[in-house]
């Protein structure tokens, strides 16, 4: 294929109950001109041959048997990536159809942008809709006071669209076995203090799956303790960058 306006990025570990709903949502996109990478994470269900029955030429799979977390694959694929627009999707997700015109056009339109999210609609694992997670603000200040004043993550993961140029010159996911649980915190914080923009549209772009076998379920303490390690770094940063510039400013005034 010609290269690809966006790629979208897709980890999987085990989701064969959920995998061949989540693709078609990436595949049936009313914007077509994408990659869709895929890597399976070591999955030993049924997974990796529901991937492998796919015929769609857009889609690039890369199965290991290894099992690296999220970050590494991550990582892998964005490198693979042909496209400066990454679009994270996951596994046990659904992607609204029109997701990828909305944050292509926004994307394109507002080059100062390193980040747009959106809201999500959550649904249970039978795919009912059980809520709504709306609390991602539309501006950059906004984000910004939501990580230092309710030490929260402004972006829902798996709604947002970033560039490539930008995520490779911040170092990419941190690999660090201690944070591995937030890795997109972690990136988040990095490119806040970079001075990054970031940005959500008020709308759901994605089904957000409540699953008690996925990430979140399975190590919600981990997270928990990640996202405070990954957070008091960055307001010690934050503070240490404040304390040198008040510092510089005393210097320079006349005695």
């Amino acid at each position: 294929m010609n290269k690809p306006e966006m790629s979208v990025v897709t980890t999987l570990y085990n989701c064969e109950k959920y995998v061949k709903e989540s693709i078609n949502s990436i595949l049936n996109q009313t914007f077509k001109h994408f990659e869709f990478i895929i890597m399976d994470d070591g999955s030993t269900d049924g997974t990796r041959n529901i991937v492998k029955s796919y015929r769609d030429p857009r889609i690039r799979f890369f199965p290991d048997t290894i099992n690296r977390k999220i970050p590494y694959r991550r990582n892998e694929a964005i490198s693979r990536a042909r496209s400066d627009l990454i679009v994270i999707h996951d596994g046990d997700d659904i992607s609204l159809p029109d997701r990828l015109d909305e944050t292509y056009r926004v994307m394109i339109n507002h080059q100062q942008i390193f980040c747009i999210g959106g809201h999500a609609t959550k649904i249970d694992l039978e795919g009912k809709e059980i809520g709504e997670m709306d609390y991602p603000p539309e501006h950059n200040p906004e984000c910004k006071k939501m990580v230092i004043h309710k030490c929260m993550n402004p972006m829902i993961d798996p709604t947002t669209t970033f560039r490539k140029k930008k995520f490779d010159e911040l170092g990419g996911y941190s690999l660090e076995q201690a944070i591995y649980t937030v890795p997109d915190f972690d990136l988040w914080l990095r490119a806040t203090q970079d001075g990054c923009i970031f940005g959500n549209l008020q709308y759901p772009l994605i089904k957000y799956r409540e699953n008690p076998d996925g990430m979140t379920g399975r190590k919600k303490d981990e997270m928990i303790k990640a996202h405070m390690i990954v957070w008091t770094r960055y307001m010690k940063k934050m503070q240490k960058g404040r304390s040198e510039k008040e510092d510089k400013s005393s210097k320079e005034r006349p005695s």
